[in-house]
């Protein structure tokens, strides 16, 4: 078969565009490829989860286990995952808290302590006292919240006899708060202020 001389030419010069290409694909795809050191996001990740979550023992064992990925994006990303599922699998049991000193306590705080579906009109009180408690920490994975952020749970539910008494409430983040009441574990770890927060660290 005699090739036509057209597409002889149009492909010899489709091969010398593309040869540039592949060359550079690096330099003309940065977004895409990229290539170094993890030292810089390793160290980022574990100074992040350990100020953030302390309460939490993250197994690095993943960084091993992705040691022959070559496109470090990709790498970064799986360790992320690997470190947010860990986060969201954690095993955390509701246990009693402690109380608040009997000084600070008000008139109307036992008789208002009772199981009730019917949440006190001091429960605003009680939240804050409890957040204070435990110095503005989330109870599961110790990292700090405002005030503002405080979600709650009860070591014993509400609904099954447990009381509005300081050592029935446990002070959660966000993110915990996600976790203890998630129905869908994809769903709720693609909306974990984690993913966010460490997501960012691997576009760096």
């Amino acid at each position: 078969m005699i090739l036509d001389s057209t597409f002889v030419i149009s492909s010899s010069l489709l091969i010398a565009c593309l040869i540039p290409l592949f060359i550079y694909r690096k330099k003309v795809f940065p977004f895409v490829y990229k290539t170094g050191s993890l030292e810089i996001f390793i160290k980022d990740l574990k100074i992040h989860m350990n100020d953030n979550h302390p309460k939490i023992n993250f197994d690095y064992s993943i960084i091993q286990k992705t040691k022959d990925e070559k496109d470090i994006r990709i790498r970064e990303t799986l360790i992320v995952e690997d470190i947010i599922n860990q986060f969201y699998y954690f095993e955390y049991q509701k246990n009693t808290q402690n109380g608040i000193s009997r000084d600070k306590l008000w008139k109307g705080y036992e008789e208002k302590s009772f199981s009730n579906p019917k949440t006190p009109n001091d429960w605003q009180e009680r939240r804050e006292l409890a957040w204070q408690r435990d110095k503005n920490k989330c109870n599961r994975c110790g990292t700090k919240i405002k005030l503002e952020d405080v979600f709650t749970t009860f070591a014993k539910d509400i609904s099954k006899g447990g009381g509005y008494n300081f050592e029935n409430i446990i002070i959660l983040c966000s993110d915990c708060n996600k976790i203890l009441n998630a129905k869908n574990p994809k769903n709720t770890i693609a909306s974990l202020n984690l993913n966010d927060d460490l997501m960012k660290l691997v576009r760096g």
